[in-house]
């Protein structure tokens, strides 16, 4: 009922905006396409960038397709001891996805004298898959007493059970500047950006990584139209 409601809905929003595509003259033809950037700081890592390539068959309504990734400024490495042994892992803190979205804009809120600076809304919204599904986790076991040992070869566990899709929405503000559009806006998801490794059994013991309900943060970014 949920997802019939979304679609009648997202589909009533596609046909309002179609018409005030066709209602609105422009003395410029439509540039379909827009490759765009943006960086984000997020709750749950520190960093994002995300590349995009934006068809817009339409003037409001259109649809992407990103490659995004995200980490920390520095590696926060989680030993644990298992007995009298310590256990180091690899930096789990990065992630990986591909999205697809339906963007839409509204039509101009504010325009200059020459049309060539225009101030809408607009917003993205789809679906985030993580890359991979399930990733493998690096570890070296040392003992953890003072000594000189043989260092042991690094081995791996393969996670097990992670989620392969999660939804996003990222409504902003947005600046046409002739060819150019920048923007700064706000990005929800409830993807667990550590939802790749989060099963991942060393020893028998499960990594500690934060959890976090949601992930969301602020976000800019920069377009060329062509």
């Amino acid at each position: 009922m949920k997802l019939h409601f979304i679609i009648r809905l997202t589909a009533l929003a596609i046909g309002i905006l179609s018409l005030a595509a066709n209602a609105q003259t422009s003395k410029e033809s439509l540039r379909h396409w827009q490759a765009c950037i943006e960086a984000s700081t997020y709750n749950t890592l520190d960093w994002g960038l995300e590349l995009g390539i934006n068809y817009r068959p339409i003037k409001y309504v259109g649809v992407k397709a990103s490659l995004g990734i995200a980490s920390n400024f520095t590696s926060r490495e989680r030993p644990f001891n298992v007995g009298n042994m310590l256990v180091k892992t690899d930096n789990v803190d990065n992630a990986l996805w591909l999205s697809a979205d339906i963007r839409m804009q509204s039509p101009a809120l504010w325009r200059n004298h020459d049309g060539n600076l225009q101030l809408s809304l607009k917003a993205d919204a789809g679906i985030s898959l993580p890359f991979p599904t399930n990733g493998k986790v690096g570890y070296i076991v040392i003992p953890n007493q003072p000594g000189t040992y043989v260092e042991l070869p690094k081995e791996y566990e393969k996670n097990h059970g992670g989620i392969g899709c999660f939804f996003h929405v990222k409504p902003a503000v947005a600046l046409d500047i002739d060819r150019c559009q920048v923007w700064t806006g706000y990005t929800w998801s409830n993807m667990d950006v550590y939802s790749n490794v989060r099963n991942v059994t060393i020893m028998g013991h499960l990594l500690n990584l934060p959890r976090k309900r949601t992930m969301h943060g602020l976000t800019v970014g920069i377009g060329y139209n062509f």
